[in-house]
């Protein structure tokens, strides 16, 4: 029985083992690529196995918009080295088209396909997709940050995404306007701040209407703080977003709507190293 150099090559592009360990189960199959695939496929679940008991703290956060889809997933691994490879962002690049092209049925092969070729503890820890015309995509440093965002617009405005990608990475805002927030959101917040006024002795003998200006006043730096039109503009502190939005953009025949956004940031992990390529540009 002769092994084919195309079945090995095959067997390895497939599976992420290295030459020799596809070669020894071709061997075991006799030949048969299919077998020999499931050979490794099982040897391959049972080191994937092994890997997930160890820590995966490492990794990118990353988003690109693929025929008008626009994923943000992010991948975690155990080291900074395979994190800053080339071969790795190509692999969660590979995987962010599979989820905009609804294959999402590849992703645990493609996973342990990964485990197998960097022998380290690979995870989605999470994706979104946003659909329809004009997603942007943007990513900010090299797999720190990212963002994906979609406005109600008539037409593509690369400049205006930008600008709106940076000021949600840099004041990280959670809704698009106070009327986004959750009914349940608010009125926990309401009785937080309540509770706190309440049990501050110099003002809890204060009366209701000092209650209800403090109310306001901490309401209201919530939106500035958490709502991303209400949130100071990066580049200019005299304007909100909105301000910006209408002084700069105002003329345009539709008025632009920020319709969603998501933002990923990759957390530090405890034992950080400084290595690998930077493979992103700002």
């Amino acid at each position: 029985m002769k092994i084919q150099i195309k079945d090995i090559q095959y067997l390895r592009e497939k599976t992420g083992f290295g030459i020799m360990d596809c070669k020894k189960e071709l061997e075991k199959a006799n030949g048969d690529v299919d077998k020999a695939y499931l050979l490794l496929e099982e040897r391959g679940l049972q080191i994937q196995e092994k890997k997930q008991e160890r820590n995966s703290e490492e990794g990118i956060v990353y988003s690109e918009v693929i025929n008008k889809v626009g994923v943000i997933v992010e991948v975690s691994t155990e080291t900074d080295f395979v994190a800053r490879s080339p071969e790795f962002l190509q692999a969660v690049k590979e995987m962010a088209t599979n989820i905009a092209e609804d294959k999402k049925d590849k992703l645990d092969e493609m996973i342990r396909s990964m485990v197998m070729k960097f022998r380290e503890n690979i995870q989605l820890k999470k994706y979104n997709i946003i659909e329809g015309d004009f997603p942007y995509a943007y990513n900010h440093g090299n797999g720190k940050y990212s963002v994906l965002l979609k406005l109600d617009t008539d037409e593509y405005n690369e400049e205006l995404s930008k600008e709106l990608a940076m000021q949600i990475i840099g004041l990280n805002p959670t809704y698009v306007s106070r009327k986004d927030i959750p009914k349940d959101i608010l009125d926990s917040l309401k009785d937080e701040i309540l509770e706190d006024i309440k049990s501050d002795p110099t003002l809890s003998q204060k009366p209701q209407k000092v209650f209800d200006k403090i109310l306001l006043g901490r309401m209201e730096k919530f939106f500035k703080e958490k709502c991303l039109l209400e949130q100071t503009y990066i580049k200019d502190e005299k304007l909100t977003v909105q301000d910006m939005l209408l002084s700069k953009y105002g003329s345009l025949s539709k008025s632009i709507n920020i319709d969603k956004f998501y933002r990923y940031e990759k957390a530090e992990a405890q034992n950080k190293c400084a290595c690998g390529n930077n493979m992103f540009i700002d």
